[in-house]
C-alpha cells in the first residue's frame, strides 16, 4: 500500500474494485480469475486500513486481512457483518502469492469487497 491517506486508499480500492468487476463481468472463459481476486483482496485491506488510519489508528505492516478486520470490529460492531471465511488468503501476511482461480471462489471475494466497500463509506 503505497497511499498514506484514508482518502488516497479509498480511491485507489475503487479503482481495484471496478477492474475486478469489469473482469468478473466477462465471459468465465475469459476472465482472468487472479486479477479479480488479487484486486478484490487487496482492494478490502485498502477498505479497512483506510477505515484505521481515518479513526486515528495505526495499520501494522504487514498486516492480514483478518487482522485489519478484528481491528475494524474492535471500533464498530457493523464490521463483525463480514464474513472472510470464503477468502482463502485472510491468514498470508503475504498477499501477493496464491491466488483463487476458481471463478465462483473469485466472485465470493468480489462480493466481500463490495460489502467491505459498502460498510466503510457508510461510516
Amino acid at each position: 500500500m503505497q497511499a498514506t491517506t484514508p482518502q488516497s486508499l479509498f480511491a485507489e480500492a475503487d479503482q481495484l474494485l471496478t477492474v475486478a468487476d469489469e473482469e468478473l463481468n466477462r465471459a468465465e472463459e475469459d476472465a482472468v480469475t487472479h486479477l479479480i481476486c488479487h484486486n478484490s483482496r487487496q482492494s478490502i485491506a485498502n477498505y479497512l486500513a483506510g477505515y484505521l488510519i481515518e479513526k486515528g489508528q495505526h495499520v501494522p505492516y504487514p498486516a492480514t486481512l483478518d487482522g485489519l478486520l478484528e481491528r475494524c470490529k474492535a471500533i464498530d460492531g457493523r464490521f463483525s457483518e463480514i464474513d472472510f471465511s470464503p477468502v482463502q488468503c485472510r491468514f498470508d501476511q503475504d498477499t501477493t502469492t496464491d491466488y483463487c482461480l476458481d471463478f465462483e471462489e473469485v466472485g465470493q471475494c468480489f462480493r466481500i469487497a463490495q460489502q467491505t466497500q459498502a460498510l466503510v463509506k457508510s461510516s
